[in-house]
Order: C-alpha cells, then structure tokens, then sequence
C-alpha cells in the first residue's frame, strides 16, 4: 500500500517541537555566550541612562523672552475717529528673532470685529524696540491693549498688557489729533525693517485663501441671478422653497429702513458671509428638482371651503 501523505498539523507540529529542542537543549558553548551577555545587561542599561540624561539637557539655556510696554498714544481718556490708529512703543530682549501684533481689549477678551492690525514685522534678536498699532472701523470702547510677541514660526511667547481708555467712532471729530513725538521715527523705522530684513516665514494666506476670497466675492452676483431665474420660473413647492433664502436679507432690510444704526463693516460681513450658504441652498433645491421631482406627487392646490 502506499504511504500516507502527512497532514499539514504533522508537519506543523514536528517544525515547532523542532524550534523547541533547540531552545531548551542545553548547549555549554551558547550557554556560557547567553550568561556572559546577561552579566552585561546592567552595564547596558547604566550607559543608556547616561546617554537619555545628557541628550535631554540643552546644549545652552535659553533665557526668557522680556517684553515690556513702554509707552502708549493715545496715553490718557480719547476718542478716536475710525482708521485712526492707537500705537504701542515696545522694549524686548530676546535671543531670537520676534515679531509683534496689537489688539485691543475690553475685560481681558480680545475685540476681533473690525480691528486692522500691523503688518508683524521680524525684528532682530537681542534688545531692542518695536512700534504695534490697531485701528477699528466700527464704534469700539477698549479698556486695554494687548501686545503678543511671536517667533519667526508665528507661535506666541510672550503677551504683555496695557491699561488704556480709547472709544473709537465713525463720526468725525473736530481736530484731528497729533500722534506723540516717538510715533513717526519708529513707523520709519518699521518700515525700514518691512524692506531690508528677510523674514523665512511671512504670513502668507496661500492659494485656499484666495480661492474662497473669489468664491465669496462671485458668489453675491451669481446669487441675484439664480434667485431671481427660480423666482420666474418655478411654480407651487418649489417656489416656496427657493423664497426661503430671501428672509435673513428682508431682516437687514427692515433695520436698515427703520432707521436701526447697522455698521457698514457688519453689512458687508454678513453680506460675504450668508451669501455663499444662500446660494449653495439654491442649487441644493435645483439638484433636487431636477432629479426628484417625477418621484414627487403633483402639488395639492388650493380648493376654497364649501359654504
């Protein structure tokens, strides 16, 4: 007869019963091997250590990065017309190259809505001063500026504030105010730094910005046609659906005529802000007529009650 052919868990298990008697066999040669690198293992371990020590230490200690402000015009109680900007005179020692901004304050929180900040420019390391400015175009009250110091990669190290008392207003006022005498010399001088330092990492908003900066501005125009093109043409559910759009515009407008003070910079963000979801909703209603509407029952119409 012939041979069985040995299964797969045969072979199986003599390969491993196999591995098995060459571990635990003993063997003089690799044993005395096995207990001379185990005699090892602690001295090992003691260079290891050592080494995550001193690889961990800096090769010198950084020192801290010193902001101070030093000065601040308007210094006392002002009002302020719009794009009238409030500058901050500041003294920094660092040993790395910083760069500053300036916002203003009300109870310590940031106010973001329409402020204009300074470009930040890249200032040299070691001591020296910079000059950080902000401006609103909207009626802001401030009880504070904050000053935040940044590296060359853009990440804060230092923020500093100031106590101040500015309103800013749209109105004009009667005599345009005189910047203080340290002003002018350190716009020069930022200016300066603008043109001849090189800066490895400007802020640069890239092609996305720009992309979604074209969409928000095509897409205002582009709504006017297609809302009203969906107005003329679509009839009963449809047409109802697409008015939906026009409320949140039928709000600003009844502020605006009933005389509510709206500011333009609010206008104009709400009008590049909602517009874009306006029209998205438009075209997610023509999609949906377009591949829907033979799947959707014909519109109930209005039948008047029986007297």
């Amino acid at each position: 007869m012939p041979e069985k052919a040995p299964e797969k868990d045969d072979c199986f298990d003599a390969v491993f019963q196999g591995i098995l008697e060459r571990l635990f066999t003993p063997n003089p040669d690799k044993t005395s091997v096995l207990m001379r690198s185990v005699k090892l293992l602690p001295v090992i371990f003691r260079l290891l250590f050592l080494v995550l020590i001193f690889g961990s230490v800096p090769a010198h200690a950084t020192e801290p990065v010193q902001v101070e402000i030093v000065a601040v015009d308007p210094a006392g109680q002002m009002t302020l017309t719009e794009e009238d900007k409030l500058f901050v005179k500041i003294s920094y020692a660092s040993e790395d190259p910083l760069r500053f901004r300036a916002i203003a304050t009300w109870s310590g929180s940031p106010l973001e809505v329409g402020a204009i900040r300074n470009p930040a420019v890249l200032h040299a390391p070691g001591e020296g001063e910079a000059l950080a400015w902000v401006f609103y175009t909207n009626p802001t009250h401030a009880d504070g500026v904050k000053i935040t110091a940044l590296d060359e990669k853009w990440q804060v190290v230092a923020e500093v504030t100031a106590a101040i008392d500015v309103t800013w207003q749209t109105e004009p006022v009667a005599t345009p105010r005189e910047p203080a005498a340290w002003v002018s010399p350190m716009i020069r001088g930022e200016q300066r730094q603008m043109d001849y330092v090189y800066d490895p990492a400007p802020q640069k908003y890239g092609m996305l910005y720009d992309l979604l900066f074209f969409l928000n501005v095509a897409s205002v125009p582009i709504y006017l046609l297609v809302q009203v093109q969906m107005l003329r043409r679509y009839r009963y559910r449809w047409r109802e659906l697409a008015v939906i759009p026009i409320f949140p515009y039928l709000i600003v407008g009844f502020y605006m005529i009933a005389g509510l003070d709206i500011e333009r910079s609010l206008l104009i963000t709400f009008l590049f802000r909602y517009t874009p979801f306006a029209l998205l909703w438009l075209c997610l209603l023509w999609l949906a007529k377009r591949f829907w509407q033979d799947k959707l029952g014909p519109p109930k119409l209005y039948k008047p009650p029986k007297s």
